[in-house]
């Protein structure tokens, strides 16, 4: 949480009081009755969503990674649409057609433009059974800065019922949180954001260069800051670190010394990518912009594409379904880098394979990709997912995974979409934002073309699935426009630290796929070996033949089971692990013959797992992942 100064009168006294956490004020205090303030409501999101849910296809949940005040605040994520939001209806015995109220809402948007709109409206029907719009208020503010937006006289228009107040953003689909929701009687001032100023030496943003700087000043210097506006004001000298300069400076200031600030830039980047333009029509550059759903943070990004440009070997890796397996977008894409960025070399590695999901691809990851030290991975598992848990997890495990390998690559989410919409972007959004890497979305960028008339589903699809050979140029021409963006000085990321928290859990990540006639006391049983399924993707495979079992044992936390899956006419497996046994079936309602998984056992601590596994009917085992 961004650190607040806090000023309350105390009879001609000014108390102030200052804390990155709030530490004194509790979620009983933050929720004061709105009987007492005289509200009609006061949502803060401490306990739970307060009636507000997800408008469109945003997602709306309580989360405390943020908030105006106290610990938490609702996060609107997964938005395809500039309208899609947050909504609340407004109680009908409260809330009458022709009178006037005061709202406020706070808004706060991390990542995407520099700037965002803010847009608290009304939806309303009409006598006439229409659905109309009323806009209480609007806000501009600049990335990481919470804004409100109020309106002490806002007049519910004559006749109107089913009312509904939603806060969205006016021209993107960028993720943002809202707090402090509140809607008093007409004429009530409501406190809410104030956009902070950014000037040097007025460290904590409030328009005056006071003592309270300096305080801040010495924490900047000694602990750090967590507000980047102020790291920035404290910055005197403008020369990019905050040092014992920057002290000297505004104590001088502030003793009279001197009276205004000398100033130490360093000179701007030599970077030929600043003077770039784009040669495409306004029309196609709109679309390329429109698939950036975040650009993330590019720091390892460009370190590997300078690398590139400087003369050393760059290797990009692509782990995925059978959109990447069909290289009709890896292929001219890697082309492109590979001419205008790898002077020194390049490789690609296509780990690409019909029916992977993000369970099946955690399990391959290793061999098929960490084993091949890439500089830059793409993940797209985006219409081969689904939402049980375990995808969400194996997604964000894959993920740590990557970012933890010992030569940093740069890792960047592709998200697709099926020409009847199916995707799994509002699952896969929030574990790329909460890592702040890179996102693409072709979701947004064919979704809103579409709506719009600019382009049919034939200038993409070759089924419902697959692009074809435009399609999947229209997929590397978006990646091109992200590279050629995230290069420019403005978009530059001064360093990169993997995020220790996490949205669904990352604890398969050591998974690794093992053959178990590896393992120690291996005994295949009734199962026969065989030659596996995609070559080297998923190099063997048992195929039951009987009722005597196979066992091994193993040292892990537990492992997942690659198996092949289809709608129906499939056979089932018990696993057995130190005593517990859990069922798996073959017969996978979206499936066709391709691979599926499952978790076969999984335990807190590692230790000795000895392996039994029985079972009927058809059924072939393509992978076994220990999570170590």
């Amino acid at each position: 949480m961004f650190l607040r100064k806090r000023l309350t009168s105390v009879g001609t006294a000014v108390v102030l009081t200052m804390s990155a956490s709030v530490p004194m004020l509790t979620a009983d205090i933050l929720s004061i009755s709105a009987a007492e303030n005289h509200y009609y409501f006061n949502d803060n999101f401490e306990s739970d969503t307060n009636g507000w849910t997800g408008r469109g296809e945003a997602a709306a949940e309580k989360n405390q990674l943020a908030a105006y005040e106290g610990r938490a605040s609702l996060y609107c994520s997964g938005r395809t649409a500039s309208w899609n939001g947050v909504s609340k209806e407004l109680d009908s015995t409260v809330f009458k057609a022709g009178e006037t109220y005061s709202f406020s809402v706070n808004a706060m948007y991390e990542r995407g433009a520099s700037t965002e709109e803010f847009k608290l409206t009304l939806q309303y029907t009409t006598p006439e059974s229409t659905t109309a719009y009323g806009e209480i208020a609007t806000a501009k503010v600049s990335s990481g800065q919470w804004v409100q937006l109020t309106n002490k006289a806002y007049t519910i228009p004559e006749d109107a019922s089913n009312l509904i107040i939603y806060v969205e953003t006016i021209d993107t689909e960028t993720s943002f949180y809202i707090d402090e929701a509140v809607a008093a009687p007409s004429g009530t001032e409501i406190s809410g954001a104030k956009p902070l100023v950014v000037s040097p030496g007025d460290v904590d943003c409030d328009g005056t260069i006071d003592v309270f700087d300096m305080i801040l000043m010495r924490q900047a210097l000694t602990k750090g800051l967590d507000n980047k506006f102020y790291e920035k004001s404290a910055d005197v000298d403008k020369n990019g670190t905050i040092e014992i300069a920057d002290a000297v400076q505004l104590e001088q200031y502030l003793l009279g010394k001197i009276s205004e600030f000398t100033f130490n830039e360093p000179p701007k980047p030599d970077n030929k990518w600043d003077d770039y333009t784009e040669t495409a029509t306004s029309q196609w550059i709109d679309f390329y912009e429109s698939s950036i759903y975040s650009m993330g943070n590019t720091y390892r990004l460009t370190k590997k594409l300078e690398a590139a440009e400087n003369g050393e070997k760059l290797t990009m890796a692509y782990l995925g379904g059978s959109i990447t397996e069909g290289k009709k977008y890896s292929t001219p894409f890697s082309n492109y880098v590979k001419s205008t960025f790898a002077t020194g070399g390049f490789t690609e590695v296509n780990a690409g394979l019909s029916g992977t999901s993000s369970v099946v691809g955690l399990v391959r990851s290793e061999s098929n990709i960490v084993e091949k030290n890439p500089d830059i991975v793409f993940i797209e598992f985006s219409v081969n997912d689904h939402e049980d848990i375990m995808y969400k997890k194996c997604f964000e495990s894959v993920i740590k995974k990557f970012l933890d390998l010992p030569n940093e690559p740069a890792v960047v989410i592709l998200i697709n979409r099926a020409q009847g919409g199916f995707s799994s972007q509002k699952q896969m959004i929030p574990v790329g934002e909460n890592f702040d890497i890179p996102i693409i979305s072709m979701d947004n960028a064919l979704t809103k073309a579409f709506n719009s008339g600019f382009l049919g589903k034939g200038d993409y699809f070759s089924d419902e699935y697959h692009p074809h050979d435009n399609g999947g140029q229209l997929i590397a021409d978006c990646l091109g426009y992200f590279f050629r963006k995230a290069m420019k000085t403005e978009n530059r990321s001064e360093s990169y630290t993997v995020p220790t928290s996490t949205v669904y859990g990352t604890e398969y990540q050591t998974c690794k796929n093992v053959d178990p006639k590896t393992l120690t006391n291996f005994n295949a049983g009734s199962w026969t070996a065989g030659s596996g399924y995609g070559g080297s993707a998923l190099p063997y495979s048992y195929n039951l033949n009987g009722g005597s079992p196979m066992t091994f044992t193993a040292s892990g936390k537990g492992f997942i089971v690659v198996f092949k899956a289809n709608s129906s006419g499939m056979g089932s497996i018990d696993v057995t692990v130190n005593g517990k046994t859990t069922k798996i079936s073959g017969n996978k309602q979206y499936c066709w013959g391709g691979p599926d998984a499952e978790l076969g056992y999984y335990q807190e601590t590692s230790g000795e797992l000895n392996v039994s596994i029985s079972g009927s009917g058809s059924f072939t085992i393509w992978g076994f992942g220990l999570i170590e």
